[in-house]
């Protein structure tokens, strides 16, 4: 069985209320049921999709899932699933008109192995949304502690969606402040491999600010990009 890497960073991410809302406002309008999220973790952003009329949650780690079914166990047309979508895709043989991720794609190796049964997995004309650490300068010891293969460069993410099959409708970075925080973050913390519970409550407290000010398209880098692409 697959294990995540750090459970206790999804779980101290779980306070980033503000943060978790501010990714899922910026992905739900390309999200479209029947949807499938690939490692959905705790649950943290797929929390604000659970209105869809056909959800599957997936993840690698099946204590995870458990833990998925749990929390959402109101949530009757929500189905839960263990997937490792850069191997055999198991249980998972409809398709789906969305298929989406955050912060995920960077945990696999075969990220264009990932990619390709993501194209495989969606209706015609579906769409992909994934959401993804940026920028290699910026890859440091708590990426590694996190289990992160890179941070993506944005024309090395698009050449790898396309190589896939998919065609780019939109490709972004995304929270600009988050990038310049992360870097600063790596050179006064003492702890450089481990995520604080007070930094996410920090950042957080700002996320309502940095949401009003800061534009959706034309960001010259930030901490993440956000790719939304069709079959």
């Amino acid at each position: 069985m697959k294990k995540y890497k750090n459970i206790r960073t999804l779980e101290i991410l779980e306070g980033a209320e503000n943060y978790n809302s501010w990714i899922a406002s910026r992905l739900k309008p390309y999200i479209k049921s029947p949807a499938l999220e690939i490692g959905a973790g705790t649950g943290n952003i797929s929390y604000y999709f659970t209105h869809l009329k056909e959800l599957v949650l997936t993840d690698i780690d099946e204590d995870l899932v458990a833990s998925l079914r749990l929390k959402f166990s109101k949530k009757r047309k929500i189905i839960f699933e263990v997937l490792n979508v850069a191997s055999n895709l198991g249980k998972i043989s409809n398709t789906f008109n969305t298929i989406y991720s955050v912060n995920v794609l960077e945990h696999i190796e075969n990220d264009e192995k990932a990619l390709r049964n993501m194209h495989r997995m969606l209706n015609k004309s579906g769409t992909l949304v994934l959401l993804v650490p940026a920028k290699r300068i910026a890859y440091n010891d708590l990426d590694r502690s996190l289990g992160h293969f890179r941070r993506y460069e944005k024309e090395e993410l698009r050449k790898k969606i396309e190589k896939a099959g998919f065609t780019i409708n939109e490709l972004e970075y995304f929270n600009v402040t988050g990038l310049l925080s992360w870097i600063l973050r790596n050179y006064i913390s003492n702890s450089h491999a481990e995520l604080k519970g007070s930094q996410v409550k920090y950042f957080n407290w700002v996320v309502p600010i940095l949401r009003l000010i800061e534009p959706r398209q034309g960001l010259p880098f930030g901490i993440s990009l956000i790719a939304v692409a069709r079959k």
